[in-house]
Order: C-alpha cells, then sequence, then structure tokens
C-alpha cells in the first residue's frame, strides 16, 4: 500500500532539503519514489502571438512541486502536502 502526496516548497533547495540525504555522488532519495515537477504553470487568460501563431500566455505558480509516493506514513510531509482539485501530474 502506498500513500500518495502533493507537495509544494518555497522552492528547489528547500525541496532537496526535506526528500535527499547527501549530495552529489551520494545523494539519495528518503522516499520510495519521488517525481519532481518543479515550476508549475497556467494559463493567464490571455493570448499571446508566437512563431505557432496565437497561443496562450502562460505564468508561473509559486513554490516548488514534487509528488512522493511513500510505503509509510511520513508525518514530516504534512506541512508542504497540498491537495490541488485538478494535479498536472500522478502516479499512474
Amino acid at each position: 500500500m502506498y500513500t500518495d502526496f502533493f507537495l509544494k516548497f518555497d522552492n528547489e533547495a528547500a525541496a532537496d532539503a526535506v526528500l535527499f540525504d547527501g549530495a552529489g555522488e551520494e545523494r539519495r532519495p528518503k522516499y520510495a519514489a519521488i517525481d519532481v515537477i518543479g515550476t508549475i504553470y497556467k494559463p493567464t487568460g490571455e493570448t499571446i502571438t508566437a512563431d505557432e501563431g496565437k497561443v496562450l500566455e502562460m505564468a508561473p505558480t509559486s513554490g516548488w512541486h514534487v509528488n512522493v509516493r511513500h510505503t509509510s506514513k511520513a508525518p514530516e510531509l504534512e506541512q508542504y502536502r497540498v491537495h490541488p482539485v485538478t494535479p498536472q501530474r500522478m502516479w499512474a
């Protein structure tokens, strides 16, 4: 049985400090599976003209986003947990 966590951190460094041990070649994940999404972009409602023609203008949302799938409880992740209505990416 897995527990899925949708997480939002202030930035990449904050996420790495919570989700990984070590650095460089010694960097190891603390959880069963980590899916780094990073910055999520959402449409602003405006269109812009690009080489491809008119496209939706996109703007970054705040935070650094990561999905974690873990085999046990992880209360230390609760402070970063968000509950998106429409997740941008999910585990299959």
